[in-house]
């Protein structure tokens, strides 16, 4: 037997994943243990011979007429999981959900009925078929009706708590973006006032001059060559006008005695 529905999909916790089979989180599935005849041992040892079999009941919330009760197999440990846990535990079997009673908390009455025809939540409750509300009887339309409006509004409460966060995590974001610029903007403010007066070229050519190093040169050099290297000299004669003139007539010369 199908139990109502094919499998729809899978719900996974982690690494673990439990089959969905289409309306399974609002059947009403109880686990229990019942007593069941073992006719081979019977006839074996010549008495009646009982064991305890552990049974499941499974149908819609609010129909008593489309039941399904039979022994227990190893995939409704997983297909039902939550209910055999609960079992396991000596635990009430309860779907997840609302409670029934939160539906209509100033009329308790309403809460015991249907929890009477196995309606516990109010997922259970909006999600209640025609031959439920005919089996409920008087009122189970109007409980019917307003069990999806208590859903609807509270998912719209969720969802209007989702935006809240959204929009709460895009203004932090604005924020460190603001600040990131203001900083960035505050360093290139100082790195102008460090330089307003430019670059002080007569530092920087004493600088570089002050970089070179002595030439060596081969033996038997002219004397003339080897005087001390002076950095103030060297400064001038790399940046005097008259430099370019200089090494302009040299090449000149040059290429004439050539």
């Amino acid at each position: 037997m199908s139990d109502f529905q094919s499998p729809s999909g899978i719900s996974w916790n982690g690494p673990v994943g439990t089959v969905q089979y289409g309306g399974d989180k609002n059947l009403v599935v109880m686990f229990y243990t019942k007593p069941m005849h073992q006719p081979g041992k019977s006839l074996e040892q010549g008495r009646p011979v009982y064991e305890d079999t552990v049974m499941v009941k499974i149908h819609p919330p609010g129909e008593r007429l489309n039941i399904v009760d039979r022994p227990a197999r190893n995939d409704d440990k997983t297909r039902y999981a939550l209910q055999w846990q609960q079992f396991s535990q000596n635990r009430q079997q309860m779907p997840d959900g609302t409670p029934i009673d939160l539906l209509y908390p100033d009329h308790p009455s309403i809460g015991a009925t249907l929890r009477a025809n196995g309606v516990y939540t109010i997922e259970q409750c909006a999600d209640l078929s025609g031959p439920a509300i005919d089996s409920i009887g008087m009122g189970s339309q109007r409980y019917c009706n307003d069990a999806k409006k208590y859903i609807q509004a509270a998912e719209k409460g969720v969802k209007a708590s989702q935006l809240r966060h959204e929009l709460d995590e895009r203004d932090g974001q604005i924020r460190t973006l603001t600040t990131t610029v203001d900083t960035l903007k505050a360093e290139v403010d100082r790195l102008r006032e460090l330089n307003l007066g430019g670059v002080d070229m007569a530092k920087l050519q004493t600088l570089l001059a002050g970089q070179q190093v002595r030439p060596t040169y081969p033996a038997g050099a002219p004397k003339q060559m080897e005087q001390p290297f002076d950095a103030q000299t060297a400064q001038i004669n790399a940046t005097h006008a008259t430099s370019d003139v200089a090494r302009a007539t040299k090449r000149k010369r040059a290429r004439i005695q050539g």
